[in-house]
């Protein structure tokens, strides 16, 4: 369990004390505070830590070039610096845009020459109209009447310029629309859009001087606003004040020490029946990456259990079997390894990175024990061919192993609900689900191996003690002999037993183990045959092959990312957070200073 024993804590006082009170607290950083005042509602101007302003420090924070940062901001004006950077990049992403368009205009000018269209082609009646013509329908322009030339072709076109004072109706496609500017006026019009945005850059980069700065001063700004929401917080009455929150209990001693000096009276107490304290989750460092996916989906309730670790090691495993390829794994610890250090500069980085780690080793150690390494088989007797226990192709026993991997995996889950539920009667069902899947698994594997065929009707047994369980257990109706009673309970029973589908799909689920895994090493051999086939060719075939290994493994490596982060979070955030995870909380939100000093 990693959910942090909370106590509830309330400090009162006269009403002088309040600001220097809720100035100590915010720099304990320690509680979360509840609403007293009922005036959490009211807004307020939010100060110089608008929008802009952190938009501006994130733009400066991502240059690729950055300056060593100022450690004394002196007579530094910080809104004029967000208000530059604000200005350089709106006018950068205009410029980005024109670029692209003049890179469009230019392409689609370039086969018609560089030419200025004459004044009475720009204002007179007649007009020209230019067609890119494909070759073979080229002979229907023999047959026209209209004024018209072939400016130039390539292995597939005719470019066409036509004189009329209309667009002709019987042309094999449609006029193309270019450009009024001619070409060197456009590639004039290029050259100074690359130059101003380069000196934006110069600029960006100058400006990466206040980041540090300016990130300080919107901390300072947030603890402002903060401190204002949390004034709106107290009750005060008389000329007395009370703030109340919830604490860590380990905590609680810091916080009679407040009191103490302050002069202020405190009450600390455990959660009651009737509250509902904010769920504060704690796991070490390395796995606290854990939590960023558990509370993305939901944060669970504080008398619940924290699923951070389960959700880690599970996520690291599937992604590790839907990507299949050592070599591939290597790749991705290559990426990790170049961006290692600027990932440990916050506390959500170092936890991404601890994720991330945990997927290359388990992209690496599945892709040996498979035999993949980019799609390619050691040979016999060599040593990574030692370390080839298991066949990908064998379906009968990767599908094996991925139901039950998904009957392990949603077992724990029960097994989990009915301890959190072990004053309860119903944490019984939870055992009876345990056995119905397990059961089934088991009874599924002794008919299809003969081996353990002993193993069938003692499985079916267990299977049919964990629906009577289910049946009994499931409700949470008093027991008692009265007919409603009896009638109730046997109702919610069976309610319980309709979800045998659920169970079963649930652990059928998990087959996307093998199939996304499959998939991502049938295709990589794919592109190999096609390269081989390509190399076969020598001379262009030889640059063909290196372009469609680069190309296709490329795209192989980007879906296996794509496959196993959203396969991989399904399984543990809807199939076992569905067993295993009901209530849900909400998150602690300690009233801290966020500016350092």
């Amino acid at each position: 369990m990693s959910i942090v024993r909370l106590v509830k804590v309330t400090l009162y006082g006269p009403s002088a004390e309040k600001d220097a009170v809720l100035d100590e607290l915010q720099a304990l950083g320690c509680v979360h505070l509840n609403d007293l005042g009922r005036r959490a509602e009211e807004t307020r101007d939010a100060g110089p830590a608008s929008a802009d302003a952190h938009t501006a420090w994130r733009y400066l924070e991502d240059s690729p070039v950055r300056r060593r940062p100022l450690a004394d901001a002196g007579d530094v004006d910080l809104a004029a610096v967000v208000r530059e950077a604000s200005e350089i990049r709106d006018r950068s992403h205009a410029l980005g845009e024109e670029r692209e368009q003049l890179r469009k205009a230019i392409a689609e000018r370039a086969p018609w020459g560089d030419f200025d269209l004459p004044e009475w082609a720009r204002e007179g009646a007649t007009h020209f109209w230019f067609y890119v013509i494909p070759l073979h329908q080229l002979d229907r322009m023999e047959r026209t009447s209209l004024a018209w030339r072939v400016v130039a072709r390539d292995h597939r076109f005719a470019y066409v310029v036509v004189v009329a004072p209309e667009p002709p109706a019987d042309m094999p496609v449609a006029p193309l629309a270019l450009d009024p500017r001619s070409l060197s006026a456009l590639r004039a019009r290029f050259a100074e859009v690359e130059r101003e945005l380069e000196e934006l850059d110069y600029r960006r980069i100058g400006l990466t001087l206040y980041r540090d700065l300016l990130r300080e001063w919107l901390d300072e700004a947030d603890d402002r606003a903060e401190r204002e929401r949390a004034g709106r917080l107290v009750a005060e009455r008389d000329e007395v004040f009370a703030v109340q929150g919830w604490a860590p209990q380990e905590r609680a001693a810091a916080l009679r020490k407040l009191a103490r000096d302050r002069g202020l009276a405190i009450t600390i107490a455990s959660p009651r029946a009737h509250d509902s304290p904010p769920t504060l989750l704690d796991n070490p460092v390395a796995l606290r990456g854990g939590e960023g996916m558990v509370t993305f989906y939901k944060t669970p309730g504080y008398s619940m259990w924290d699923p951070s670790r389960a959700v880690f090691f599970g996520f690291a495993i599937f992604f590790g079997m839907i990507f299949s390829d050592a070599g591939y794994g290597l790749v991705l610890g290559i990426l990790l390894l170049a961006r290692w250090k600027r990932l440990g500069g916050s506390p959500e980085g170092v936890a991404l990175r601890g994720v991330l780690l945990a997927l290359v080793v388990a992209a690496i150690v599945y892709g040996v024990l498979i035999g993949s390494y980019f799609g390619v088989v050691p040979r016999p007797g060599t040593p990574l061919a030692a370390l080839h226990v298991l066949d990908a192709e064998d379906q009968g026993l990767m599908m094996l192993i991925s139901i039950g991997i998904g009957a392990a995996h949603l077992a724990i889950a029960n097994l989990v609900n009915a301890w959190g539920r072990r004053r309860s009667a119903t944490a019984i069902a939870s055992v009876g689900w345990v056995l119905i899947i397990l059961g089934g698994f088991s009874a599924g594997v002794a008919r299809s191996y003969v081996a353990v065929a002993a193993l069938f009707r003692p499985s079916l047994a267990a299977v049919a003690l964990g629906a009577l369980l289910v049946l009994v257990f499931t409700s949470e109706q008093p027991f008692g002999l009265s007919p409603k009673l009896l009638v109730g309970r046997l109702f919610d029973g069976l309610m319980g037993l309709a979800e045998l589908s659920k169970a079963f799909g649930d652990v059928l689920s998990y087959l996307r183990l093998f199939a996304l895994g499959l998939a991502a090493i049938k295709l990589a051999e794919a592109f190999n045959h096609l390269a081989a086939g390509a190399y076969a060719y020598k001379g262009v075939g030889v640059l063909l092959a290196i372009l469609i290994l680069v190309v296709g493994h490329t795209i192989n490596f980007a879906m296996g990312i794509m496959g196993g982060v959203v396969h991989g979070l399904r399984l543990n955030v809807i199939e076992f957070f569905n067993w295993s995870l009901h209530e849900e909380g909400a998150p602690f939100r300690a009233f801290a200073k966020k500016a350092r000093g």
